[in-house]
């Protein structure tokens, strides 16, 4: 595999396509050359596998995992947060109190028509995406057998539900897969609440036990990040306020955060966070750097000379 990490895979895990294929980049208007390089696995994808190779870079849809290759252009880096570490106030802040009235129900990955509607929905009022494009198939690319859907409901008889976030758990935490919401929510700013919590769940969740179909008030998210005593615990087996082991190692891997561009430049809002920046041997897989905030982190990408960003 050049370029990357040589992976040991087991004897029933078989990949059954490597290949790169070209195109015009969709996130900047000079629509610079793209290359994105591809694994396609026969079966489902052995989740040890995944993980490792989320690690290292890569992002999933379906069975196909991928990463970005593309000529002169290194800007798609992929972002990791640690809840414990990161920094509420001001805007981010509010958008918690301003969504501490929800439940957040965590579902197998299962199709179920109210799902569909929502994702459906969602991709023809915030993308135009075509109609023909977005039948129960294309939908159910998001799954895979041991991924997850976190529901963000409304407390309340009806239990409207507003928000649907696919994710998938990590031995190390979670990876986000897509994220949609119902329009008339767009004022909560829910895709910062779900980075939020889904975090924070992240942090304090084991593999295989978190139980599903038992309601998560966001108020106890709300807790953990307003909590005064969150940063004071750090030692193997302490808590904080909330209940969350403030010095867990388990990270919400974000995907790319792409500096400059609009539609994904969002990311690097909630700080401090960790980017697969540390250029290193390549056989041993991409390595994270820690950074304060995207400014200290565009600091360094300018000073590194990234490739495609802007002098």
């Amino acid at each position: 595999m050049k370029g990357g990490r040589r992976y040991s895979m087991p004897q029933n895990q078989e990949i059954v396509q490597h290949f790169q294929t070209r195109g015009n980049c969709l996130y900047f208007a000079d629509h610079r050359e793209s290359r994105t390089e591809y694994l396609i696995f026969g079966q489902e994808v052995d989740p040890l596998i995944y993980g490792t190779l989320i690690r290292d870079g890569w992002r999933r849809y379906g069975k196909t995992i991928y990463r970005m290759r593309c000529p002169g252009c290194s800007l798609c880096i992929p972002l990791r947060i640690h809840a414990a570490s990161v920094r509420v106030g001001g805007s981010l802040r509010r958008i918690l109190l301003r969504n501490r009235d929800l439940l957040i129900i965590p579902r197998p990955p299962v199709f179920t028509e109210e799902h569909y509607l929502l994702w459906r929905n969602y991709s023809l009022w915030k993308h135009s995406s075509a109609p023909d494009k977005l039948d129960e198939a294309s939908y159910c690319q998001l799954f895979e057998p041991w991924s997850l859907i976190f529901e963000y409901r409304e407390n309340s008889e009806n239990r409207r539900l507003l928000a649907l976030s696919h994710v998938d758990p990590l031995a190390e935490g979670l990876s986000s897969v897509y994220f949609s919401f119902a329009s008339e929510a767009k004022g909560r700013s829910l895709g910062f609440f779900s980075m939020l919590a889904e975090a924070c769940i992240a942090a304090s969740m084991e593999l295989g036990k978190l139980p599903l179909d038992t309601p998560i008030p966001a108020s106890s998210i709300v807790s953990f990040y307003t909590g005064a005593k969150r940063f004071t615990s750090t030692g193997p087996g302490t808590e904080g306020r909330s209940g969350v082991p403030s010095g867990s190692r388990r990270y919400y891997y974000l995907g790319f955060w792409i500096p400059g561009a609009p539609k994904m430049d969002y990311k690097a809002r909630i700080g401090p966070f960790e980017l697969a920046t540390d250029e290193g041997d390549s056989d041993m897989g991409s390595r994270w750097r820690h950074y304060g905030s995207q400014e200290k982190a565009l600091a360094y990408l300018r000073g590194k000379r990234w490739p495609g960003l802007p002098p």
